[in-house]
């Protein structure tokens, strides 16, 4: 027998207080204590949004500088220069890391290798020293004894290591000046070291970008991976930056199946399997997860996309991708720029999915507007309408 609701229960939809407008235009805020709020016009009436410092996360890019010359880095394909973060901009990001009361935890990594930078371990220290979880990503060539001590002394919370197939021909082609018996087994003393001297830290974590050449091999890496005794194995896919590799993208495949067969499980299991097909589903892990990048020269951008000027190919087509920076740590605080309100707003339009989905709307085909992130047809600046991140293709840790 169905049921019929006769009365509504108010109380369980009681989300807020209300409050008013004055003629002069305040507010007067039902809080305990002083709030500073963004007041946004809607099509309904105002929306208060809460200007907070409530940043947890942030990623670093100490250095643009890399050891290898892959083919699939965004490096090939970027207008930017190869350099070290000066010190003084390092220490002007520790002194706002300091005034930030959410912090939990801060990503070594950004486009370039961080262990060549002189002055790494100074500053995962620093950093450590605040309290916050602590993690890097490498490409694992730097992971020599000296290098794997100073990591375990210092408590680094977690290493992710970018490796791309368990095979060594495989390996090498994919990741040119690199060379898998060296890194495999850097990554495998790191995990030795850790066992003599009786330390969990730091977690090994591996990230694995699939493409067309190295994806069969995905369940022998994870299976590698295991054996290494990683913590977590991040799947991600390719974004082509090169010409010659924008055939070799994988996230259009049909993934309601089982991909690999008898391996399946043990993918799915074992992984954090990015999607390998668009969905409808949207959602930005960085403002979700309250995050900002920095990149080498102390510019602050909503994401790891818009760090660099570069291009990438989207399903073929060619995008020029402009860097949208929202500040500098060397002008002003972590906290003042998170809580502008041209950021805040950014934030909030993000979150809510106020822009055009660009990748499959039905007028992409002679869209120009699709050329560049510059802005979309919605009158937004910079665009996220193409993001594979939002989409769960790309991932990062």
């Amino acid at each position: 027998m169905k049921k019929k609701i006769n009365s509504l229960d108010t109380s369980l939809f009681s989300t807020g207080e209300k409050s008013k407008i004055e003629k002069d235009g305040s507010i007067k805020l039902p809080l305990e204590k002083e709030q500073e709020v963004l007041i946004i016009t809607t099509e309904d009436g105002y929306r208060l949004v809460p200007l907070q410092p409530d940043i947890k996360r942030v990623y670093i890019e100490v250095t643009t500088k890399c050891n290898f010359d892959c083919i699939t880095c965004i490096r090939s394909s970027w207008h930017d220069s190869e350099l070290h973060m000066e010190w003084s901009t390092f220490v002007n990001i520790l002194k706002s890391l300091k005034e930030l009361p959410k912090l939990e935890s801060v990503h070594f990594g950004g486009f370039g290798e961080p262990m060549m930078h002189p002055r790494i371990f100074d500053m995962l220290r620093e950093v450590k020293a605040l309290g916050v979880k602590v993690e890097m990503i490498t490409n694992g060539s730097y992971l020599a004894k000296e290098n794997i001590k100073q990591l375990i002394d210092l408590e680094l919370d977690v290493l992710f290591t970018s490796l791309d197939s368990p095979e060594e021909e495989e390996y090498n082609s994919i990741r040119q000046g690199a060379d898998f018996q060296s890194v495999s087994g850097n990554i495998a003393q790191l995990q030795a070291m850790k066992r003599k001297l009786k330390s969990r830290n730091p977690e090994l974590g591996i990230e694995f970008v699939a493409m067309k050449k190295n994806y069969n091999s995905l369940p022998k890496l994870i299976r590698m991976a295991y054996e290494l005794g990683a913590s977590q194995i991040i799947v991600s896919n390719l974004i082509p930056y090169h010409e010659s590799m924008k055939d070799e993208i994988v996230y259009d495949m049909d993934d309601t199946g089982r991909m690999f067969g008898n391996d399946s499980l043990l993918t799915t299991i074992k992984a954090q399997m990015s999607n390998m097909k668009l969905r409808t589903e949207r959602s930005c892990k960085f403002v979700k997860d309250n995050t900002l990048s920095i990149n080498y020269l102390g510019e602050v951008s909503p994401c790891y996309a818009l760090m660099h000027s570069y291009h990438c190919y989207i399903y073929g087509r060619k995008k020029e991708i402009f860097p949208c920076y929202v500040g500098n740590v060397n002008n002003t605080s972590l906290q003042n720029i998170w809580m502008d309100s041209g950021y805040v707003n950014f934030r909030r339009a993000v979150n809510e999915n106020h822009f055009p989905s660009c990748t499959d709307c039905r007028a992409l085909e002679g869209c120009t507007y699709t050329d560049t992130n510059e802005m979309d047809c919605w009158g937004n600046s910079p665009s996220c309408g193409e993001c594979l991140w939002a989409r769960r293709i790309i991932a990062c840790p």
